[in-house]
């Protein structure tokens, strides 16, 4: 297959029957968070060969090849970017973070040519547009709000005093609440990164995804914006009313769960992706996929497969799991 440019016309909408159990309890909605791939400075010698995408509901796994086409080493800083996160918008959210008590709340690894990495950790904290580290880092605060716990013993920790100035000056509120974490964190992995000449460089890294998780009802499915986010097709449809017909005791909805990965931060490197391959696992047979790519071949009874040569990425990829059994979609 030679795919260019692609569009998200079409797509993969996979029902599988034969379900068992129904969602234990109902939860709140809860958004995903966006992250991605390396990004590093344009440089027209580097190009990226390959880029092997493996996404599950657990895990997100990818492999590069890159290759220095001229004839000097080249030296740059590699990123990897961590999900944004907002305590304004997300303090009150049921959102819970793969690792709440840790600075790399996704778990994420790294190799270079099979050999792992420690990959220095940026974070700065902003209220708005104003930067706000040093002064939370003066009263002892986490920059991530989501780090709840942290956050918690740390403000039970402020004096009164400074607990009033950082009221006055924004980050928290007056008053104690759930919505103690006003600021928003941006982070990110980085390294500097040799490129001989002439040679690849195997590039791996692995994170946990930070999912979105909420109940669905047919009415929502229904809705064309719906649709046409995940691309779901007339049969990825009726396969969920059928989930939601088998489950009369589910009140007239199933789980559902959505993992993110930003494809476009490939854009980064020099010229087109040489070959790029995405195989999504869906965990258990009886959980139905449904996303935004055309071609998609079934190569297992979990996983899926799409694979495009001389590739230019022009949209992200969010795919939709949907099944009767919320510990499928590991919520518990």
């Amino acid at each position: 297959m030679r795919i260019g440019r692609l569009r998200a016309c079409g797509g993969i909408a996979l029902a599988l029957l034969g379900l068992a159990g129904a969602p234990a309890r109902a939860n709140d909605s809860a958004a995903e968070l966006d992250a991605g791939g390396l990004v590093l400075v344009k440089d027209p010698a580097v190009a990226l060969l390959s880029e092997d995408l493996r996404l599950g509901l657990d895990r997100i796994a990818v492999d590069y090849v890159f290759r220095n086409t001229g004839e000097a080493p080249r030296r740059l800083r590699v990123a990897f970017p961590l999900p944004s996160v907002d305590g304004a918008a997300l303090s009150s959210s049921p959102l819970s973070l793969p690792f709440e008590d840790r600075a790399n709340f996704v778990g994420f690894t790294v190799t270079v040519d099979g050999a792992a990495i420690r990959p220095a950790l940026e974070e700065r904290a902003y209220l708005g547009a104003r930067e706000v580290t040093d002064l939370l880092r003066r009263h002892g605060l986490p920059l991530n709000p989501l780090r709840r716990a942290d956050l918690e013993k740390a403000v039970k920790a402020l004096s009164p005093e400074a607990r009033r100035r950082l009221a006055a000056e924004g980050p928290l509120p007056a008053e104690d609440g759930p919505e103690w974490g006003q600021w928003r964190l941006e982070a990110k992995f980085h390294w500097e990164q040799t490129f001989p000449p002439g040679r690849d460089v195997a590039v791996s890294h692995a994170y946990v995804p930070v999912k979105g998780t909420y109940l669905l009802d047919a009415k929502e499915a229904s809705r064309r914006e719906y649709r046409t986010r995940y691309c779901l097709d007339e049969a990825g449809l009726g396969g969920i009313r059928r989930l939601i017909g088998q489950g009369k005791e589910s009140g007239g909805v199933v789980s559902s769960a959505v993992v993110p990965y930003i494809v476009t931060t490939a854009r980064n490197w020099a010229g087109r992706i040489g070959r790029f391959t995405l195989t999504v696992d869906k965990g258990r047979p009886d959980t139905l996929v449904s996303f935004c790519r055309s071609g998609v071949t079934k190569t297992g009874p979990t996983t899926f497969r799409w694979e495009a040569r001389d590739y230019v990425p022009d949209e992200d990829l969010r795919v939709l799991f949907v099944s009767r059994d919320p510990e499928a979609l590991g919520i518990k």
